[in-house]
């Protein structure tokens, strides 16, 4: 504090000694005009007391100054290939100040030495000699001015930052003598050479040497040396980088060298080498950064400001490829031109070497300066995960629940509410795809079965399980996000979530992002089982596991081995899409600031192009379709053909096959009997009875699916047998029992009139099963009878506001179905 409050009160001060002289001078006049002999002695006095409170007082301040305080060291950012990123400044908003070598550099302290004070090594902070010669030239010969200050003098008033009075000149004469004898000769220089200015705001010899010539301060000869040397003379007017201060500092290094060899610290050759190296100089070019680069060096400025740098050296080698940042921004501004009209108005990308997860490349916006919110870091801003987190909430179905790739899950319209409250989700393409195998489910990016194991594994267990991969809070609160969870309701950033993509191809283990090169990455904890980490992977790169939500040679396709997962938030807000190669991972976001949506823009349309554009230059030599286009299963998986639609073995009848690797053990030992060969009455279509003419039955080949994917089946075109026996057939079949429920909507549901729509054009659509099939229904509304349904046995009701029973039965059997309630609003 007293260096702040000194500086503060300096000029105070010097005002106040020559207000007191002045006083003093007019009160001996006034006092004493007819006394001759009394104004001498006041004068004397005047003039001798006021100086020796001047010294005094500078010796008082001097004391101060011995206490040598160095600004903290601002950083230099190089890529992995040692090409410049930026130039960050210090937490005191400073540049440079980095320590100079414990042992000088020969060359650095000759050229210092015969610039600033060749006798350094004779006097212990005042030169005699040059004050005595500089009083005779300024105030005698008055041959121009010439300075006097010593290398401690010159560190005096650089560490204490003000100006170059008497006064001040006085005191930093002290300093420099105190410094000189408490800390020696060479720690004077050293400070000296880490404290003095070399223009563009740059002080110190050590970091002006990386600026200017690119090399550490130990590298540079001695015309390098005498250059940069003589820039702290007139730091403005010697700027290196202007056409005119490079000449003025080669005309000043000359001088240098000049003096170097009459004072015999170096030959004639080393003299005449050093004069035709000075002219073969080429001014430097000022590394600018990139505007590619704004939003990762603002990264690295908080990563570096939180003291979160990896280790003390303020010259950083980054994990960044500047040549791969130019690429991914060209591609990105491309793409959000095509986008404009689509009201997409900005992205975010991240490229990373998974194996290292080491980050190449970053853009937290397709242009700083763009109109918008190109000046906001996207990139690290929460938003909706979309079907993001499908990949983690699979595994865990796999890892907790026994999962398998075969495992039948529904693709149906189904309520998943509890209680009053409904929860019906849909898919993305408004379509179903009935009994779906697990992989296919996950390829497909489908959003019931993803609810489905939702629900199984529990919402609060896996809210738990995603904080181990830092994507949520380990606050309990998984039940505030429910079963949405799965969809969306989870925010997170572009980095959040690539980091936990990283655990995929790195066999379940987590990995942090790294920024810098040789940081050590931390401890990896195994989220996941390898093999189940390996499978993910598998499906997501599977083209036919994904058809038919995504086709074939579309984005998702590469001629080489691509995990692919989109994800787009709800109303098109966010378009996402993350994938790796046995390489690379890519991450890229598409939205806009204020959130709201885009032009039915999702991951698909928006992100996926962007990425499988940039894995094409970042495997240029692959694009040739020689490699496999799948990654291997783990080790000891076996294939097993299965049928798609049961997961059960496929045998030679199985319509649809398709290939599944097993954990030995897991894979079904059962076969699928799906496809029978069933008789039917060729008269009317109907089951035959089995006694039934003969030559009016025909044997046809059905699908025995079970009653709850009949309308689905039906809604494909797919060969689904009758429910009933034909009538014409002799012999009868009685059916003791049936089997009935209303599939949806499910009691308890709450529903609303939409507004907008015309008057009888709101309708609800209320399903039942019926097994074995019957040719009619009879439903009842509010117990009274409503109408008379044929299969598949879907009422449509015109919703009207109120409370309302709904209840099937069977004509002619006691068959009823439970009674569901609803309310309308």
């Amino acid at each position: 504090m007293y260096r702040k409050y000194f500086s503060k009160k300096e000029n105070t001060f010097q005002h106040y000694l020559l207000r007191q002289y002045n006083l003093c001078t007019s009160f001996v006049f006034r006092k004493g005009f007819d006394k001759p002999g009394t104004i001498l002695k006041l004068s004397a006095v005047c003039v001798l007391v006021i100086p020796v409170m001047v010294i005094s007082f500078a010796f008082f301040f001097s004391l101060f100054d011995i206490y040598q305080y160095t600004p903290r060291p601002s950083w230099l950012l190089l890529d992995r290939n040692y090409q410049f990123v930026a130039e960050i400044e210090s937490p005191d908003g400073l540049l440079g100040y980095w320590p100079v070598p414990d042992t000088i550099p020969h060359n650095i302290r000759l050229a210092v030495l015969a610039a600033e004070d060749h006798r350094f090594d004779s006097h212990i902070g005042v030169d005699p000699k040059s004050v005595v010669r500089a009083v005779v030239n300024n105030y005698f010969k008055k041959k121009g001015y010439s300075g006097a200050s010593t290398i401690g003098m010159q560190t005096a008033r650089l560490q204490r930052g003000g100006g170059s009075s008497w006064f001040l000149k006085i005191r930093d004469t002290f300093t420099s003598i105190w410094s000189t004898l408490i800390y020696g000769r060479e720690h004077m220089l050293r400070r000296y050479l880490t404290l003095a200015p070399y223009g563009n705001r740059i002080s110190g010899v050590s970091y002006a040497s990386r600026r200017y010539f690119l090399k550490p301060v130990e590298d540079l000869s001695l015309a390098e040396s005498a250059l940069l040397v003589a820039v702290p003379r007139a730091p403005g007017r010697m700027n290196l980088f202007s056409p005119r201060g490079f000449n003025l500092a080669k005309q000043r290094a000359h001088f240098i060298l000049r003096r170097c060899l009459s004072y015999g610290w170096i030959s004639q050759e080393e003299f005449y080498q050093s004069l035709v190296e000075l002219e073969t100089f080429v001014r430097p070019r000022k590394e600018l950064r990139e505007e590619a680069n704004l939003h990762l060096i603002l990264s690295y400025r908080d990563i570096l400001l939180n003291d979160k740098q990896p280790d003390s050296s303020p010259l950083l080698v980054t994990t960044i490829d500047v040549n791969l940042q130019r690429t991914l921004h060209e591609e990105m501004y491309t793409h959000l031109e095509e986008l404009n009209n689509r009201d997409v108005e900005n992205g975010a990308a991240i490229i990373i070497d998974h194996s290292t997860g080491e980050v190449l490349a970053y853009l937290g916006s397709g242009s700083y300066f763009g109109s918008g919110s190109g000046a906001i870091d996207h990139g690290n801003i929460l938003r909706s995960t979309g079907s993001l987190l499908k990949p983690f909430i699979y595994a865990f179905g796999m890892e907790e629940l026994g999962f398998t790739g075969a495992t039948i899950l529904d693709d149906m319209n189904f309520d998943f509410g509890a209680g009053s409250s409904s929860f019906i989700p849909e898919n993305s393409d408004r379509s179903f795809q009935g009994p779906v195998l697990y992989k296919n489910a996950l390829a497909n990016s489908r959003n019931i079965p993803a609810v489905e194991v939702l629900n199984s594994l529990g919402v609060n267990n896996t809210y738990r399980r995603l904080s181990d991969f830092a994507l949520a809070e380990d606050d309990g609160r998984g039940e505030h996000y429910g079963l949405g969870l799965s969809i969306g309701t989870l925010y997170t950033t572009l980095r959040s979530i690539s980091q936990a993509y990283l655990t995929f191809p790195n066999q379940g283990k987590s990995k942090t992002l790294v920024w810098f090169r040789d940081q050590p990455q931390q401890s990896q904890q195994q989220l996941l089982s390898a093999d189940i980490a390996l499978m993910i992977q598998r499906y997501l790169a599977e083209p036919m596991a994904r058809v038919p939500t995504f086709p074939r040679g579309g984005f998702f396709e590469y001629p080489f081995s691509v995990a692919v997962k989109t994800g787009t938030s709800d109303g098109y807000r966010d378009a996402w899409c993350i994938a790796w190669s046995d390489t690379y991972l890519v991450g890229v976001w598409f939205g806009n600031a204020d959130n709201h949506p885009t032009h039915e823009i999702g991951g698909y349309k928006g992100a996926a192009p962007l990425v499988k554009d940039v894995f094409t230059r970042l495997h240029p030599e692959r694009m040739d379709g020689l490699d496999d286009i799948l990654f291997p299963p783990p080790p000891d998986y076996i294939p097993v053909s299965v049928c798609r639609l049961t997961g059960l073995r496929a045998d030679r009848s199985s319509p649809f096959i398709t290939e599944v690797y097993f954990k030995p053990g897991t894979d079904p030992q059962e076969y699928s009997d799906v496809s029978r060969i069933l008789s039917i009455d060729s008269r009317n279509g109907l089951l035959a009875l089995p006694g039934c003419n003969h030559k009016y039955i025909v044997h046809r080949p059905f699908l025995l699916l079970p009653p709850k994917y009949r309308n689905w089946a039906q809604n494909q075109g797919l060969a689904i047998p009758p429910t009933e026996y034909s009538p014409l057939c002799q012999g009868s079949i009685m059916v003791e029992e049936y089997s009935l429920n209303i599939t949806s909507p499910r009691s308890g549901s709450r529903f609303f009139i939409d507004p907008e729509m015309p008057p009888g054009h709101s309708n609800l659509q209320v399903h039942c099963l019926v097994s074995p099939g019957v040719p009619e229904l009879i439903w009842f509304v509010n117990g009274e009878e409503y109408t008379i349904t044929n299969p598949p046995h879907n009422l449509k009701w015109p919703m009207k506001r109120g409370r309302y029973n709904f209840k099937a039965a069977v004509p002619g059997t006691p068959a009823m179905t439970e009674t569901i309630t609803i309310e309308v609003f």
